[in-house]
C-alpha cells in the first residue's frame, strides 16, 4: 500500500485531466481573444496559447489546494490522538482511536484516512516502526507541520510516560499556526476576488463597447496596426497582471 500513496508535492492529475483542463481553459481564453480581435482564427490560436501556461498554473494550484486540505486534516487527526493521549493511551491505540475520530468527519478514501490506516497496517502487519512512517508521511507531503511532528515524534517514541503530554503541546502549537496562516489566507481570498474583479473589467468594457459602440471599434478588430497589435498588447499586458495576481497571492502551505 505504501507505493500507493501520493506524493503530495508533485501534480496528481492524470494525462486526461491534463488535457482536459488545457481544452477548458484553450476554448474561455479563446471567447476572450475573439472580444479584443473579432477573427475566429486568430482567437483561437491566441486563446490555446495562451492556455498552455494557463493549465500549468491550474495544475500547481492542485497540489496547493490538496497540501492545505491536508494541513487541516492533519490537525483534526492531532486533536483526536491529543484527546486519546490524555486519556492514558500509548501511541497506537491513540493513532487508532484518532482514525475512528476522523471516519466521522471525512470520507474512506480522503488523504489523512488513508495515510493513518496505512500507518496502523504498516506498524502491525509489516513490522515498521511508527517514527519512520510518519516520517515518510512527512517527506511525501513536504508540509512544514507533519515534518516537525515527525521529529518530535522521533524523540518521544518508546517513551510512554511523556507521550500524552508532548502530543497535547505539539497539536496546540501547530492548531494555533494553522489557524493564523488560516485566517490571513482569508483576507488574501478577498483581496484576491476583488483583484480579480478588476482585472476582467476591462475585458467587460470592450465587450459592451464593440456591442454598443456602433462602429466606434471598429479599427481595433478590422486592422492589423494600429488594431489588431494594441489588442495583443492589452492581453500581454491582461496576462501578465493575471500571473502577478497569482504569484503576489500565493502562500505556501
Amino acid at each position: 500500500m505504501k507505493d500507493k500513496l501520493p506524493i503530495y508535492y508533485k501534480c496528481n492529475m492524470t494525462t486526461a485531466q491534463h488535457l482536459l483542463a488545457y481544452v477548458i481553459f484553450g476554448v474561455l481564453l479563446s471567447l476572450m481573444s475573439f472580444v479584443f480581435y473579432h477573427v475566429v482564427w486568430l482567437s483561437l490560436i491566441v486563446g490555446f496559447l495562451m492556455a498552455i501556461p494557463m493549465e500549468r498554473i491550474y495544475a500547481k494550484s492542485t497540489i496547493r489546494k490538496r497540501q492545505k486540505a491536508l494541513r487541516i486534516q492533519f490537525k483534526d487527526f492531532l486533536a483526536s490522538m491529543s484527546v486519546a493521549a490524555r486519556a492514558g493511551n500509548v501511541e497506537i491505540k491513540a493513532i487508532k482511536s484518532a482514525l475512528e475520530d476522523l471516519k466521522m468527519t471525512y470520507p474512506d478514501d480522503s488523504d489523512i484516512v488513508r495515510e493513518v490506516e496505512n500507518i496502523i497496517l504498516q506498524y502491525e502487519r509489516g513490522g515498521v516502526q511508527l517514527k519512520d512512517l510518519f516520517d515518510s508521511f512527512a517527506e511525501r507531503s513536504e508540509l512544514e507541520d507533519i515534518r516537525n511532528f515527525a521529529t518530535i515524534f522521533k524523540a518521544i517514541d518508546g517513551k510512554n510516560d511523556r507521550f500524552g503530554d508532548v502530543v497535547c503541546q505539539t497539536e496546540e502549537i501547530i492548531g494555533q499556526k494553522i489557524e493564523t496562516e488560516m485566517e490571513i489566507e482569508t483576507v488574501i481570498t478577498g483581496a484576491k476576488t476583488e483583484t480579480m474583479t478588476m482585472l476582467f473589467m476591462p475585458i467587460l468594457v470592450v465587450g459592451a463597447m464593440s456591442v454598443m459602440g456602433k462602429g466606434f471599434m471598429d479599427s481595433l478588430f478590422t486592422t492589423w496596426i494600429p488594431g489588431h497589435l494594441a489588442a495583443t498588447v492589452a492581453l500581454i499586458i491582461f496576462v501578465i497582471s493575471f500571473l502577478i495576481m497569482v504569484k503576489t497571492t500565493d502562500i505556501e502551505a
